[in-house]
């Protein structure tokens, strides 16, 4: 007789990006694709604070998230907005990351056979998790041609009757784009005209060093999500601490139960450490968003020295950019040997759903000026 373990079992593979940064881990010492800012050390932050989170009790947390917290939440986002409706502590929850949030939200409002729009290349799962539901994924998909640049005419033409869900990203992965106020309202009045779900992932809206017009009001409207992360624009990826916020209690009441058959609730050590980083948000961000902009006026002129073999747009706001790289057949190959001879980790496109010859540009951290010498090392034979 055979044996029920002698079955198949199902197999589960890595995001792209992360099984090609697992495969290189053995040859990699630095990153000019990290998606995050510039991190702190515990101490540091601490240090920010009269807080001693020494006396943190550690028990359980609020399966919500904790009421400190998430007004603290709700308040950094209303002052990035210009929400009309007045939100409160209740609209959010806390996650283990923005990635256990975009998948409860998925869970939330999709099911299979539904249609969902998406920008890309994107973040790869959100792609990757509709079409583990059975949902259809219709992209946008953006061009350099066009300077990455999206229409509300890119909107029209793919959201229907049939559309479940928009989700949008601004300042976006990889790209470095933005949905400006102008055009984020009018997709907030398509998704009201069709009366489908609008999910915002804003984990990089406040590295705004520029002062671009990114604010929206989508939280304004019943069937919206927005969410948050401490790894992006704060840099604290350690902090394993994400958000959504929504006004519709439906989804609110999905998301907490969603949660508790996941990560049940958040560290409590993290929620607390995530406290201080909103009480200091103003400098965390300031410093971070100094660091982006030294970063983009280093690679501008890099690319000035070496527009034989480059070619990009810089970021319109956020940490990460495309970068265009001539003459090479395998981007993959190519990112390879860079690794394995410089010790430096550059991401291809085609991991993010862009074909060509591109890579992920991360512009947040402060070592970036001594990678960047490595990586010109590298580029001199091209």
């Amino acid at each position: 007789m055979s044996s029920v373990i002698s079955k198949a079992m199902p197999k589960h593979a890595l995001p792209a990006h992360i099984e090609f940064s697992r495969q290189l881990a053995p040859y990699v010492t630095d990153s000019i694709s990290d998606s995050t800012a510039q991190s702190l050390t515990l101490a540091q932050l601490c240090q920010l604070s009269n807080t001693d989170v020494t006396h943190t009790q550690l028990e359980y947390a609020s399966i919500q998230g904790s009421a400190a917290l998430r007004r603290a939440i709700v308040t950094f986002h209303q002052g990035l907005n210009s929400h009309q409706q007045q939100l409160s502590a209740d609209d959010a929850v806390t996650f283990s990351g923005a990635q256990e949030a975009l998948s409860a939200i998925y869970q939330s409002v999709l099911c299979p056979g539904d249609e969902i729009v998406v920008v890309t290349p994107s973040y790869p799962s959100l792609v990757s998790m509709a079409k583990s539901l059975g949902v259809k994924v219709r992209e946008i998909q953006l061009r350099q041609s066009n300077g990455w640049n999206i229409t509300f005419e890119d909107f029209e033409r793919v959201v229907n009757n049939k559309t479940r869900l928009i989700v949008l990203n601004s300042p976006h992965n990889p790209t470095g784009n933005i949905i400006d106020s102008a055009l984020a309202e009018s997709i907030l009045q398509l998704a009201k005209k069709y009366q489908c779900y609008l999910l915002s992932d804003d984990v990089s809206q406040a590295s705004n060093y520029d002062d671009v017009a990114l604010a929206h009001r989508y939280l304004d409207y019943q069937n919206s999500i927005v969410i948050g992360v401490m790894s992006k624009s704060f840099g604290l990826s350690g902090i394993r601490i994400g958000w959504a916020i929504t006004p519709n209690k439906a989804i609110m009441d999905n998301l907490r139960a969603i949660k508790t058959k996941n990560s049940i609730c958040c560290s409590a050590t993290d929620e607390a450490l995530a406290l201080i980083a909103f009480e200091n948000s103003q400098q965390i961000l300031a410093t971070n968003n100094k660091i982006i902009v030294r970063n983009i006026a280093l690679f501008e002129q890099f690319v000035e020295q070496h527009s034989d073999i480059l070619n990009w747009y810089p970021p319109k706001a956020g940490i990460l950019a495309l970068v265009a790289v001539k003459n090479v057949q395998s981007m993959r190959q190519w990112s390879t040997e860079l690794a394995k001879n410089t010790g430096v980790l550059a991401l291809p496109s085609e991991l993010f759903g862009l074909s060509g010859n591109y890579f992920r540009l991360g512009l947040g951290q402060r070592d970036f000026a001594s990678v960047l010498m490595k990586f010109a090392e590298f580029i001199k034979p091209y």
